[in-house]
Formats: structure tokens, C-alpha cells, sequence
């Protein structure tokens, strides 16, 4: 096992707070979360977009006039066709979500990947404690280049432009499921910390063969994780953050396996039973 587990806030911490919003990683941050786990998108402006559509879900938004959204009109409200000006009149904070019913409800807007890196340093300085890291997912697909995003060549300039302005780029984790944007990061700078999502039961060896190199972390969805799994990324010293852990028993699951970190909504419950574990065992 690890010496030491990270617990990453998935989307801030979307079991309490509206997902991707500045209030989600300010509380993250506030519960003590080491990495803040967030999915970037471009607006139609060239902007990096912290949202994981790149359109607005009528799951949990609203249209600028308040009005609900048609699931079947989603697609209308396409990120990558509005400018900023615009997609801050949407509001994503205050509808109910029905997959979080303890979510407290507020008024948001998606926020620009600059500024919640300045939210959460302000708010480390004023706390005077160390800001976590951030796990940046990169939300492309080959069905969506020029639809819904830019090709990966572009969104990964843009990507690195914000990192460089605020000297994270080897400080921070960019991960996604398309191999893509990952191979042209890696080309680019060779240093970055790169992780490999994975969700389906391709076999691990098979992925890392599309990637076409050993990425700093392999990201597979908690299900997946086994013994063979392990020994393989041990083996060739991957690191291995699961996602998305969300109750107490899989996060013991995880800890027994040898994960190096938890992605989960609820990173005040993992950071309980990581600690709570850990004691155990140190007694034991």
C-alpha cells in the first residue's frame, strides 16, 4: 500500500456543492482534498472552460432566463459555439440535482480554468496552507473535433497557455479516455504528469498500447481494479488514482488494493476512512 493516499475532489466535491463550480473547489480545498479534479472544455472565444460537457446539461442547468432545458435541446446550447460573456449567463448551481439530493443549491456559472486557479490560490493564501494540485480532465472524442471542441493539437496549446501563465504546468495532473491530446502533451513536454483514463474492460496492456508510451498514472474506474491490475502498474511504477468512490466500503476496497489515490464527490467522507484506516492499522 502507499504511504500515503491522495483524496481528489471529483468535479470540487459534487456531492455537496454544484459540480465545477468555484464554491465546490473552495470547500474541496477548505476539507483538506490534495488534488481538486476538474474537466476543462473551450468556449467559442478560445477560452478554457471548466465544465464536463462541452454544452450545458439539462440535468442540473438553466438557461439564462431561468428556464429549464430540454434534455432532447442539450446539443443546441453547444459551449464551443458561445462566447464567455454568454456562458456566464447560465446558471448552473441552483437546480436540484436529482443524483445529489444533499447537494446545497446556489447560483453558479461554469468558471474559466484561470479563474478557479485563482480562486484557490487566493483562498490558500488567506488560509496561509498549501493549495492542492489540480487534476485536469481534457473532455475530447474524435466524433466531437470541430463540433464540440477543438482538435487536440489546438486544445492542448490552449490548455498549456493557462498552465505556463500561472507556473503549474509540471505541477498539475491532465488526464483523459482519448489518448489524442495525451500523446501531443507528451511529444510537447516530455515532464508533464499524464494520466490514462479507462472505463470499459479493455484489457490494460491494450490501452497503454494505444497511448503509445507509459503515462505517469493509469485511471481506471473503480470496478476495475483487481490484483493483476496492480501488479502491472507496480510493476512498470504507474500510479493508479480510482474513480468515482463515493461510499465507505469501496473506499476500504481501494485502500486494501494498493491505490495511490481516490477520486471521489464526497472527499470529506473519503478523507474520514482514509484517516480512520490508517489508525486502525498503525494499532493493528
Amino acid at each position: 500500500m502507499p504511504e500515503a493516499i491522495e483524496v481528489h475532489g471529483h468535479r470540487g466535491c459534487r456531492g455537496l456543492l454544484p459540480e465545477n463550480t468555484i464554491p465546490a473547489f473552495l470547500k474541496a480545498t477548505e476539507l483538506g482534498a490534495h488534488a481538486l479534479e476538474l474537466d476543462v472544455v473551450i468556449t467559442g472565444d478560445a477560452q478554457v472552460l471548466v465544465s464536463h460537457e462541452p454544452w450545458f446539461a439539462a440535468e442540473y442547468c438553466l438557461k439564462p432566463d431561468g428556464t429549464t432545458i430540454a434534455p432532447a435541446d442539450e446539443l443546441q446550447h453547444n459551449i464551443y459555439k458561445l462566447p464567455y460573456q454568454t456562458i456566464k449567463q447560465y446558471d448552473c448551481g441552483s437546480k436540484t440535482h436529482p443524483r445529489f439530493p444533499k447537494q446545497q443549491n446556489q447560483v453558479a456559472h461554469k468558471p474559466l480554468l484561470s479563474e478557479v486557479i485563482e480562486a484557490v490560490q487566493a483562498y490558500c493564501a488567506q488560509q496561509t496552507i498549501a493549495c492542492p494540485y489540480f487534476n485536469i480532465e481534457i473532455k475530447s472524442t474524435i466524433a466531437g473535433d470541430k463540433i464540440f471542441h477543438p482538435r487536440p493539437e489546438l486544445f492542448v496549446e490552449l490548455l498549456l497557455e493557462v498552465l505556463a501563465n500561472y507556473k503549474l504546468t509540471e505541477q498539475s495532473l491532465i488526464q483523459s479516455f482519448d489518448v489524442r491530446p495525451l500523446q501531443v502533451l507528451h511529444h510537447l513536454k516530455p515532464t508533464i504528469k499524464l494520466g490514462l483514463l479507462t472505463e470499459d474492460n479493455t484489457p490494460p496492456e491494450q490501452r497503454l498500447d494505444q497511448l503509445g508510451f507509459m503515462p505517469y498514472a493509469y485511471n481506471p474506474n473503480y470496478s476495475l481494479i483487481d490484483g493483476s491490475l496492480m501488479q502491472l502498474l507496480q510493476k512498470e511504477r504507474i500510479k493508479c488514482f480510482a474513480w468515482t468512490v463515493n461510499d465507505a466500503e469501496t473506499v476500504l476496497k481501494m485502500l486494501n488494493a494498493g491505490v495511490d489515490g481516490i477520486i471521489s464527490d464526497y472527499p470529506d467522507m473519503v478523507l474520514r476512512e482514509v484517516k480512520s484506516y490508517y489508525m486502525a492499522n498503525k494499532t493493528s
